[in-house]
């Protein structure tokens, strides 16, 4: 089967169509090139992560949606404020706990 889609006019319900009478091998197909549209949008990769006080501190490495470069590992504080989550940025340290600290106070 032959898809063709042009971006800018992309059908999600041609596209479920489609999909619906395809074969084993070109479902793999489909599910590869998710998998790979998918990775290309993540912005945040964990490394680490603990709890702290009334929230978590994770060291998270950043990637630029438009470039895909990697930056970091950068430290945020992960939180609950008012029924919102929040987070704050701590930044590149070896003693998060420190650093968090310095910037609450």
């Amino acid at each position: 089967m032959c898809l063709h889609i042009e971006k800018r006019f992309l059908d999600v319900a041609a596209i479920i169509d489609a999909i619906s009478t395809m074969s084993g091998a070109e479902l793999e197909r489909v599910r590869e090139a998710v998998e790979r549209r998918r990775e290309t949008l993540v912005q945040s990769t964990v490394v680490e992560r603990r709890s702290y006080g009334s929230g978590i501190l994770q060291l998270e490495y950043r990637t630029n949606p438009t470039t895909g470069r990697q930056r970091g590992p950068y430290w945020y504080f992960h939180y609950r404020e008012e029924g919102r989550q929040r987070t704050l940025y701590v930044g590149k340290t070896d003693d998060p706990e420190a650093a968090l600290a310095e910037r609450l106070t």
